[in-house]
């Protein structure tokens, strides 16, 4: 009996069987392009991509020998296949100009379908183990997979009136998630030119004057200490009292212990190894490891947090960057004239670090939706 080809989860009124078909029949022959002097073409570069928007360049000398796209091709990278870099050629603005692409990218025209469909299968982890599987012979970032063993490979389609559903769905998602990203980057930006303006006293609040003052740390600081190893014996993946290294992900959590903690919060952490010299307000009780530096001071968390993270780290001359407790404590600060302006300053950017977290959040919440939706309505 042969298996029906369906997936777990489907619009309302759709029971058709999916039709096999294999990668190479929706394959465009590329039409290269000699190196040309150009004012009316656009470019898709690689690997440059940002935010899921490949790098355009407008009027440019193409320097090499690119490939002839058009509106409705779907492009998959073939550089470093992990990052899955998938994009559906649209008119950028008002521009309906001609556009061309680096041979880096593998072209695709889904005529009897929606080219949305097609990026979203594109997107699947499942579509990209698949590519990660035809890596072969190379190794570091610039890995590629074998196009012509993708090209052999066979995916599962709907009728063209189901992909149009199923590809117009995860169009809208990507959007949300491209004006979330938007919207977070303005945020970041926002924030670095109030961080720029209000530690140079070009802005300051109403109501506040008197010059500021530059100290070091160690003069303003209760204590600077760094933290030591991890008790493997007492480290729980949940508990009460976390334990923080110098990693960014996971807020820097590694576990927790549950009966004791070397801080008290709130205290300021500073990464003294990988990318170094990031301040980060810890408002709870904690224990610091992997020689995470820790500052306790009078001065707010979240004033001081900014004023950290205004400096350049001054690193060790070592093989391996890292910041030292010496080095954190020489750190010259500029500090406003009175407690309530650091206070007024701290709590600005404390709100705006939620807003960012915040945003953050959804964006995952989002990213997590379509990756569920994604396993559910392919085959």
């Amino acid at each position: 009996m042969t298996k029906k080809l369906q997936p777990k989860l489907r619009f309302r009124g759709f029971t058709d069987d999916w039709e096999q078909r294999k990668l190479k029949d929706l394959h465009k022959q590329p039409l290269l392009i000699e190196p040309i002097r150009t004012a009316t073409y656009l470019s898709w570069s690689v690997p440059a991509f940002n935010d899921g928007v490949p790098e355009i360049a407008r009027g440019s000398e193409i320097a090499s020998v690119k490939q002839s796209v058009g509106f409705g091709d779907v492009l998959l990278c073939r550089i470093n296949p992990r990052i899955n870099r998938v994009w559906v050629v649209e008119p950028v603005g008002n521009a309906n100009f001609p556009m061309i692409a680096s041979t880096e990218w593998v072209v695709f025209a889904n005529e009897d379908g929606d080219s949305h469909f097609l990026s979203a299968l594109f997107s699947s982890d499942r579509f990209r183990n698949m590519l990660l599987s035809e890596v072969a012979g190379v190794t570091g970032s610039q890995k590629r997979f074998q196009v012509a063993s993708v090209l052999q490979h066979e995916e599962s389609f709907p009728s063209k009136l189901e992909q149009k559903r199923i590809g117009a769905l995860f169009s809208k998602l990507d959007q949300l998630i491209a004006a979330e990203k938007r919207t977070l980057n303005l945020l970041k930006d926002k924030k670095t030119a109030l961080l720029q303006q209000i530690f140079t006293q070009k802005i300051r609040f109403k109501g506040f004057s008197g010059f500021w003052k530059c100290r070091r740390l160690k003069d303003e600081a209760i204590s600077v200490i760094a933290g030591g190893d991890i008790d493997r014996d007492m480290l729980l993946s949940s508990g009460r009292y976390p334990v923080i290294g110098n990693a960014l992900t996971n807020n820097g959590v590694i576990g927790y212990y549950e009966k004791t903690y070397e801080v008290i919060g709130p205290a300021v952490t500073v990464t003294g190894r990988g990318e170094v010299g990031i301040a980060k307000v810890r408002e709870g009780n904690f224990t610091p490891v992997v020689r995470l530096l820790v500052v306790k001071s009078v001065h707010n968390p979240y004033f001081l947090e900014c004023a950290i993270n205004q400096c350049r780290p001054l690193l060790e001359s070592t093989g391996v960057p890292q910041l030292t407790v010496p080095k954190l404590s020489n750190y010259e600060l500029s500090f406003p004239p009175t407690v309530s302006e650091e206070m007024s300053i701290g709590s600005l950017f404390n709100n705006i670090n939620s807003l960012i977290a915040a945003i953050n959040h959804k964006i995952e919440l989002i990213e997590l939706k379509k990756k569920s939706l994604l396993e559910k309505m392919f085959i």
